[in-house]
């Protein structure tokens, strides 16, 4: 077994969310790097990048063309133009809702993102690749 060295603030850290999940300290580093795993994703081998399965998608909403990368293997959407650029979110739906509140924060903010966004290659809903 491998031991890592932690300054003493992470290593409390660790320790607290221990505590809270009632696991060891490496059942909690376990758990948190799973959770990494399953958001970010892992290169399909160890030192590769992973694809880029990224699709280019948009939303044209209040007057406004948004810009956006989709990825396939997380269901991640990073808005790449607008008042949201550079941010990121979980699923295309929280990145519907984002744009609509960004750009008209007086409406219920409530989306479907499969149909809100648009695949900039063919004009197509994003709900046409829907894994």
């Amino acid at each position: 077994m491998k031991k890592l060295d932690l300054v003493d603030s992470d290593y409390d850290r660790v320790m607290l969310l221990a505590r809270a999940w009632q696991v060891s300290g490496g059942e909690a580093v376990r758990r948190l790097l799973d959770h990494f795993v399953r958001e970010v994703g892992t290169p399909a081998a160890a030192g590769q990048e992973p694809a880029d399965d990224g699709v280019s998608i948009y939303a044209d909403y209040g007057g406004e063309r948004i810009e956006a990368l989709y990825h396939k293997a997380t269901k991640r959407v990073d808005i790449t133009s607008g008042v949201l650029a550079g941010c990121s979110y979980k699923s295309p739906s929280g990145a519907a809702m984002g744009v609509v509140q960004a750009l008209n924060p007086n409406v219920h903010n409530n989306r479907n993102g499969w149909s809100f966004w648009f695949i900039a290659e063919n004009g197509e809903a994003l709900q046409t690749i829907r894994p």
